[in-house]
């Protein structure tokens, strides 16, 4: 695969991390409440994420290459997609250990 940022990395058809297996190819995820059908957008900010893994990325940053917004924008939207994230493939979505909050920062997704 090609390192980079953004979605011009390669990422094979799917990529797994934990218990969870997400599918590019199909857009479901397997996870631990069972098969997920996921949206084009949550697939654009998983593989965002995916592509920035271990890298701190801000809410504008979530919010521009996710979104294509640019400039300040009080929205919740990236937060509404990170709760659901976690629901999908947290044990414990109280105690996150592949989507963390950095305060005052934005967000970080990795995993051993």
């Amino acid at each position: 695969p090609v390192k980079g940022a953004g979605s011009s990395a390669q990422l094979g058809s799917t990529y797994s991390f934990g218990d969870n297996i997400i599918n590019f190819d199909t857009f479901t995820a397997q996870c631990r409440s069972g098969e997920v059908k996921l949206t084009e957008q949550e697939m654009r900010l998983l593989k965002l994420f995916i592509s920035n893994r271990a890298k701190p990325l801000t809410r504008s940053e979530l919010l521009e290459m996710g979104w294509g917004y640019t400039g300040a924008m009080p929205t919740r939207t990236v937060d509404n997609f990170i709760v659901r994230f976690r629901k999908y493939f947290e044990d414990n979505p109280q105690e996150p250990r592949y989507f963390k909050s950095l305060r005052s920062i934005g967000y970080v997704f990795d995993h051993d």
